[in-house]
């Protein structure tokens, strides 16, 4: 197994959203023909709060200039002010948060159903550790307490969920013993994951109101 990730960084921000870096993380894994396929993607918003605020430029701002999802995601974790003031009060954490994850879209192939965890753990570690990610609860499907075993917390008046990424966690990737390396998927893996993505809905604020 192993992630590629294509993201978009703008080394001199013209746009308050260009402290956002998308990115789409393809996972790939090998056939029973030893042939190298796709087996889950995931579509990933990174907001740099450091960088946008040493730059003077508002996380208010930045949210609002990208889209109403992510004013949504800011409403539901950040403190509101026009000044950056942390991560809100009310979830009783006092650790600074550098960085918002958004993992807003998510598919799997069947066979690594099993490996969603896997995935979804080691895809927060490839950010920095001072960070939070945030997802739509239903964006990866697991059930409640493979998400807890995770971090992740439910978000009161939102399908948010919140996890900080320094914290030890029930579940980490790091300490599963079962080698990525020997997981088999079928050879139509990508076709099927390709297909996936296109009528994926990719969570907007429609899962607000469900």
């Amino acid at each position: 197994m192993r992630f590629e990730c294509q993201s978009t960084y703008y080394p001199k921000p013209t746009e308050p959203n260009h402290y956002i870096r998308t990115s789409e993380i393809d996972v790939w894994c090998h056939t029973a023909g030893d042939e190298p396929a796709i087996a889950a993607r995931l579509a990933v918003d990174y907001l740099d709060i450091d960088r946008a605020d040493s730059e003077g430029e508002s996380i208010l701002h930045v949210c609002d200039a990208d889209s109403a999802t992510w004013m949504q995601v800011y409403e539901a974790t950040i403190e509101p002010d026009i000044d950056f003031l942390g991560i809100r009060e009310d979830f009783g954490f006092d650790d600074p948060i550098h960085g918002l994850v958004f993992i807003h879209g998510a598919v799997f192939h069947p066979s690594v159903n099993a490996w969603r965890a896997y995935i979804l753990d080691s895809v927060c570690g490839m950010f920095p550790v001072d960070t939070a990610t945030v997802m739509w609860k239903r964006t990866t499907e697991l059930e409640d307490k493979d998400l807890a075993s995770l971090g992740f917390r439910k978000v009161a008046g939102s399908e948010l969920l919140f996890r900080p990424n320094m914290l030890e966690n029930a579940y980490s990737s790091s300490d599963d013993d079962r080698d990525p390396i020997e997981l088999i998927v079928p050879e139509d893996a990508q076709n099927n994951v390709d297909q996936q993505w296109v009528e994926r809905d990719d969570s907007d604020l429609a899962d607000i109101d469900d």
